[in-house]
């Protein structure tokens, strides 16, 4: 499928890419429990760890008439405790939060029931725990019976909601904040790799828009040859042959570096310079520190046609053009030379033709405001196009 075709698909199938597909969904279910042992664990540890350190002198005693359970006992109270919240948690949070008004209702009821049962049952596990470790078996009817259902009073249920609702929200807020935390980088970078792709294949859309115009100069060019000169028609063919082949495989890389883009280029100069002949001059030199920066592919091809076609009908004699690259500190600067025609002043915007406009927008497509083109009247004579971007970029997926 060309580009102009993947272009016409994005445009008749609109994507709603607020909704997230199944598998989207399930993956972060799947990942909440990594994040429930890490940041539950460690909230419910920490709150462990100091309700031991405040019941260490009372550990195993009794206080008007209540039994102080062990420190063992206490510490397998907290583990157990924090397996069921785990489970809460997950139950709570794998529904996400919808943004309908009436399921977010329905997801804090879920929350809330979840928490008051967690807190419910924290006093029958404690009881639990001192059978099993502290040997209280002979005790479990009367520990057990102020805690049974339709027992509870209101100052039970508040000392119940201050002991046990307190660590289990704190947990909650701990796993739900690492959750989102790692759903919205994985959403960043889900939405980076999203406007890379969409900048380059923008940038493969302008450069199809390159070719045929070339391609019909050339065409049009060989067909005068074949009369005149039918072994020059020939060498044009094969050197616009090598010439497709390159600009065929950047529509596949958007990105290239400077040596490839530089072959490229040698190969479209030398089909003009088989069409010109003598009237046609070409310099091209390139900064070798220069070679292996990236840069978008047939970038420069449209400027120098550009020279080209301006140029050769500004003087009686035969146009001079010249293409320099070179690497200043950290930005790439290419500059296209001809020796006609001489501009009084820097060519506006508005006036650009359709390679020039080409070239800028695939600059602001790959760089953004990072990069620039400016069209003028070089200090030598003639005219001067100077690119300035970035010498360092390395997009994902690039060549």
């Amino acid at each position: 499928m060309t580009t102009p075709d993947v272009a016409r698909d994005l445009a008749a199938e609109p994507r709603d890419f607020s909704s997230h597909p199944a598998w989207v969904i399930e993956r972060e279910h799947d990942e909440l429990w990594p994040v429930i042992w890490t940041a539950g664990g460690i909230c419910w540890l920490t709150i462990a760890i100091l309700g031991l350190l405040w019941a260490w002198p009372l550990s195993g005693t009794t206080q008007n008439g209540n039994y102080i359970v062990t420190s063992t006992a206490r510490l397998m109270h907290h583990v157990l405790l924090f397996l069921m919240s785990a489970c809460a948690y997950r139950i709570g949070l794998g529904q996400g939060w919808p943004p309908e008004p009436i399921k977010r209702a329905r997801v804090i009821a879920v929350h809330v029931v979840l928490a008051l049962l967690i807190a419910r049952l924290a006093p029958l596990v404690l009881t639990l725990t001192e059978v099993l470790v502290d040997g209280r078996l002979s005790y479990l009817g009367e520990d057990i019976t102020p805690w049974l259902p339709f027992h509870l009073d209101w100052m039970q249920w508040v000392g119940l909601l201050r002991s046990w609702m307190v660590p289990y929200l704190l947990g909650l807020i701990a796993v739900a904040l690492l959750h989102t935390a790692r759903k919205s980088h994985r959403e960043s970078l889900h939405l980076a790799r999203l406007s890379a792709e969409v900048a380059n294949l923008r940038m493969a859309m302008l450069s199809a828009q390159l070719h045929p115009h070339f391609l019909f100069n050339a065409l049009h060019a060989i067909s005068e040859l074949i009369s005149e000169s039918p072994a020059q028609a020939t060498t044009m063919v094969a050197r616009l042959g090598d010439f497709l082949r390159i600009a065929l495989e950047s529509t596949k890389h958007p990105w290239v570096r400077v040596e490839a883009e530089v072959i490229g280029l040698d190969a479209y100069l030398a089909v003009q310079q088989t069409r010109f002949r003598d009237r046609l001059r070409v310099s091209l030199s390139v900064d070798p520190v220069a070679m292996n920066i990236l840069m978008p592919a047939l970038l420069l091809q449209p400027i120098v046609e550009n020279a080209i076609e301006h140029g050769r009908g500004g003087s009686p004699g035969a146009l001079m053009v010249g293409v320099h690259i070179r690497r200043a500190q950290d930005r790439l600067i290419v500059e296209v030379i001809n020796s006609t025609p001489q501009l009084i002043a820097p060519l506006a915007r508005g006036v650009f033709g359709d390679g020039l406009r080409n070239v800028e927008a695939r600059l602001r497509a790959a760089f953004g405001d990072n990069a620039s083109m400016s069209v003028g009247p070089h200090a030598g004579g003639g005219t001067r196009a100077l690119l300035d971007m970035p010498a360092d970029v390395a997009p994902a997926g690039s060549a």
